[in-house]
């Protein structure tokens, strides 16, 4: 299970997201260099579950 604290990031190796202080995590910038990496398929789990963002990792 992968835990993330506010301020971390995660990507798919394309968008990165960042967890901020809402508990959400939000679109920040495209690239690779992340905290923790993740398939496309577990980053979109993730946020379907902890985004408000309507931005999609398409």
């Amino acid at each position: 299970m992968l835990a993330l604290g506010v301020g971390e990031t995660i990507t798919d190796g394309v968008h990165i997201y960042r967890l901020e202080d809402d508990l959400n995590l939000h679109f920040w910038k495209l690239g690779s260099k992340a905290d923790h990496y993740v398939s496309t398929a577990g980053l979109k789990l993730r946020l379907e579950i902890h985004s408000e963002d309507k931005n999609e990792t398409n």
